[in-house]
């Protein structure tokens, strides 16, 4: 298996979950939240994406997962350090 294989089976295995309310940042430093993640037959199909400026995108959770993103929502880190916080996609999927 070669990186980008392993890459992209971690990324469908949860490293980068959307996670409704929480900010993601692309490469050059545009930010995007997630503002819900639609499901089918209990299975996250579509989500709903909308800018810094309050434009709105819906993607297919397959785009999703294409995506460069880094989750930016400090907050999060900030409590997983203290303890008080899990992975809070887990609860998602």
């Amino acid at each position: 298996m070669n990186f980008i294989e392993t890459n992209s089976q971690n990324k469908r295995h949860g490293l980068h979950r959307p996670i409704p309310g929480y900010w993601y940042s692309n490469i050059v430093g545009h930010l995007q939240q997630v503002r819900a993640v639609l499901h089918e037959d209990g299975v996250a199909s579509r989500l709903v994406l909308e800018n810094i400026s309050g434009t709105r995108q819906t993607l297919g959770i397959t785009d999703w997962y294409q995506l460069d993103l880094t989750l930016h929502s400090p907050g999060i880190e900030r409590r997983r350090r203290r303890g008080d916080c899990k992975d809070p996609g887990e609860r998602l999927f």
